[in-house]
């Protein structure tokens, strides 16, 4: 997905975000957003928003000497969606259709996202609620069900932490059909999921889980490296969480299946599904990936 001039002022935001999350010093914050703002005439709009936002982060890391800002964060969020873990569970056992239960609870579990909401924005017993009582608003369950039937290696690629949770009980779904390959990033970035959110949550457990790589938003497919581009293409299906999957990913030339909420109107200008909805997409059923 290519970015849009609006993404410039969104970059500038989330790289003030992090940097009051790195330290309470408005110096380096300063300095932080002067170098962002300083980037932004020879930002590439062909490249994704989760491309021209790595610089940012990189600064906070640099400038503040923090390799993990959010770390503390992440556990949180960690320990408030394990506790949820019992009602999903039981959601989904009690329900006829099980997967896809646990479907619409993943793009539920999508409501976490420090890099975007505030904390106090969020409350997952109401969106857990509306996961069970409103469709998605652009859904390809049947033709992903389909797939999977088909399926003997399917890679998820994984969001944010605290949202791994809701995961994990899709994937204790998803592996009662096939083999399923989580991945994590290769480094911190934001609040996205690493092997410690991983191993926090239980889910080494239930599934092997691999990294991308580095510390991408996303898995930018000019940035991953070559052995992990070699592993996306030797899955059946890739089902990949979040916006930062859907900006880098989206035009993968393979069977890709995009479960998130629309957050950003960029996106969802992109997708085609009103902002604050969420939307089950197979780029190859929109025409997005070759």
């Amino acid at each position: 997905m290519k970015a849009d001039l609006d993404c410039l002022e969104c970059i500038v935001k989330q790289a003030l975000r992090a940097a009051r999350i790195a330290g309470d010093d408005p110096v380096k914050q300063r300095q932080v957003i002067d170098r962002v703002v300083a980037d932004i005439p020879g930002m590439d709009l062909n490249d994704s928003p989760a491309v021209l936002s790595l610089n940012a982060y990189r600064y906070v890391h640099e400038i503040f000497g923090v390799s993990d800002a959010y770390r503390a964060m992440k556990e949180e969020q960690n320990r408030m969606a394990l506790s949820l873990e019992p009602e999903l569970e039981t959601l989904i056992q009690t329900s006829a259709e099980p997967l896809i239960t646990a479907i619409r609870l993943a793009a539920a579990g999508n409501i976490i996202d420090l890099g975007i909401l505030q904390s106090h924005e969020i409350d997952p017993h109401k969106a857990i609620n509306q996961a069970m009582s409103a469709p998605l608003a652009l859904e390809h369950t049947d033709l992903f069900l389909r797939d999977l039937e088909h399926c003997t290696d399917l890679l998820y690629l994984l969001d944010n932490a605290g949202e791994i949770v809701f995961d994990k009980v899709l994937i204790r779904e998803l592996v009662k059909h096939t083999q399923v390959t989580a991945v994590v990033k290769g480094g911190p970035i934001i609040n996205d999921a690493c092997l410690a959110d991983a191993e926090q949550v239980g889910l080494t457990e239930v599934c092997e889980v691999i990294d991308n790589g580095g510390a991408f938003v996303g898995s930018p497919l000019k940035l991953i490296p070559p052995a992990f581009l070699e592993r996306m293409q030797r899955a059946d299906i890739i089902l990949g969480k979040g916006q930062g999957n859907y900006e880098t990913v989206d035009d993968f030339n393979g069977n890709v299946y995009l479960l998130l909420k629309m957050k950003c109107p960029i996106v969802a200008g992109h997708c085609g599904v009103p902002l604050g909805k969420a939307a089950f997409v197979s780029t190859r059923a929109r025409g997005l990936s070759a």
